[in-house]
């Protein structure tokens, strides 16, 4: 058998009787549109496991996403020290531990525990449809970054 048949065979195979291609009638998008109190969809359902959180892209920002067993919520997912990724954080309960330095966060009110005044924003989340929906922000964080390390790791002082 000839290349250009073993091309043609493999293609032939991935094609459903209607001639289109079996991956993309699994592949679903999100509506591009608003809802009628301007959410925007930002997942499927599934997407989101209990226990974990999830980034999501939100306008112009990314939002991590929190399915636990006190409901969904939505943050930034900037952490306030040196913007690690809160979606990828542990979870216990409704906290949420940054990766990259320890510093936590209660997802239900965007506080920071590691240090007061360094809280989170909030967005109002609800799932509707089979899909997961990011509205309005319903607290603003703090534009400060830095501090200190919460993850028992000294870093020197350094004199320039």
């Amino acid at each position: 058998m000839g290349l250009l048949s073993r091309i043609k065979k493999s293609v032939k195979k991935r094609m459903n009787r209607k001639g289109t291609d079996v991956n993309q009638t699994q592949q679903r998008s999100l509506p591009q549109s608003p809802d009628s109190d301007g959410r925007i969809a930002v997942a499927f359902s599934e997407q989101l496991k209990m226990g974990k959180g999830s980034t999501f892209r939100y306008r112009e920002t990314n939002v991590a996403v929190f399915r636990l067993e006190a409901g969904l919520f939505a943050i930034d997912d900037a952490c306030t020290h040196e913007d690690g990724p809160l979606g990828e954080g542990d979870i216990d309960g409704v906290m949420v531990t940054c990766p990259y330095h320890d510093w936590r966060f209660d997802v239900s009110s965007g506080d920071c525990l590691s240090q007061d005044n360094r809280h989170v924003a909030c967005y109002e989340v609800i799932e509707h449809s089979g899909l997961v929906w990011v509205g309005k922000q319903t607290r603003q964080g703090t534009a400060d970054r830095g501090g200190l390390h919460d993850d028992g790791l000294n870093s020197p002082q350094i004199e320039i």
